[in-house]
């Protein structure tokens, strides 16, 4: 009787496991996509910025030796003071690349990080305008 009971539990905990696992899961979505569309992932990082990934392009790339976190740090290393609002795992030219968002002093950064190399292969800002010039 002895071996019931803890049979029992322990097929009665792991079954608890599975259902907790697979609700945190799923959390988050609400809504399947419909055949044929392409649906990204977006999470919000513990480190305060948006993460995006594409499916697809998540298992056309694999696994990447650069993730989300690292190439947001490659971005605010080269721009002291940036803040990281969002990054996104984007194709340019054939190869995976971080595309990260950017804010500091002087306006939105745009930043491309190979997600292979943490290499730094592109970066665009645009200067914040005076929104009291309406000259």
């Amino acid at each position: 009787m002895g071996k019931t009971k803890l049979f029992s539990l322990v097929g009665g905990g792991l079954l608890f496991s599975v259902t907790v696992g697979a609700a945190f899961a799923s959390a988050g979505q609400s809504e399947q996509a419909p055949p044929g569309e392409q649906v990204s992932v977006r999470a919000a990082s513990s480190a305060g910025f948006e993460i995006e990934i594409d499916p697809e392009l998540d298992a056309q790339f694999g696994p990447r030796t650069v993730n989300a976190v690292q190439a947001a740090g490659i971005v605010t290393d080269s721009r002291p003071g940036a803040r990281v609002v969002k990054v996104e795992l984007d194709e340019e030219d054939g190869r995976a690349v971080w595309e990260v968002e950017a804010l500091d002093g002087s306006g939105d950064i745009e930043a491309l990080v190979d997600a292979f190399t943490g290499q730094l292969v592109g970066q665009d800002s645009v200067e914040a305008e005076d929104e009291g010039d309406d000259d």
